[in-house]
């Protein structure tokens, strides 16, 4: 009786631990696409980050765009002129981030964006 609980807690253990590691390769595989630390999308317009919005212009404006189409199911134009196709995918990616919903990215946006953006998170929206 006693060895037929010990073998059966062995099969148990044995699964378990068959099917963790196939958790763990399915894991690797998915993240072998989009490793965790690496963007899907390569945004090296610049490091600056003033406040954008409506009517602002040039690399950092290229660079939300960027990010904002990494994050989003939507594609907005990468042309440095923050628009209203910008602003309407900024409304989004802050109201799937839990932020104010305000259409410009500056202090508070800028940090949720880059975080979204560098962990390839998506927000489908």
């Amino acid at each position: 009786m006693q060895l037929t609980r010990t073998v059966r807690a062995a099969g148990i253990v044995a699964a378990t631990a068959f099917l963790g590691l196939g958790g763990i390769a399915t894991q690797a595989q998915a993240s072998s696409q989009a490793p965790a630390g690496v963007p899907r999308y390569t945004c090296n317009y610049t490091n600056a980050e003033p406040t954008l919005s409506l009517g602002s212009r040039g690399a950092a404006v290229k660079q939300a765009q960027c990010q904002l189409n990494s994050v989003l199911d939507r594609r907005v134009e990468v042309d440095g002129i923050f628009g209203s196709d910008t602003k309407s995918a900024t409304k989004a990616f802050q109201q799937c981030a839990g932020l104010d919903v305000d259409g410009a990215i500056g202090p508070e946006t800028w940090p949720a964006l880059n975080r979204w953006w560098w962990n390839d998170i998506d927000c489908h929206k």
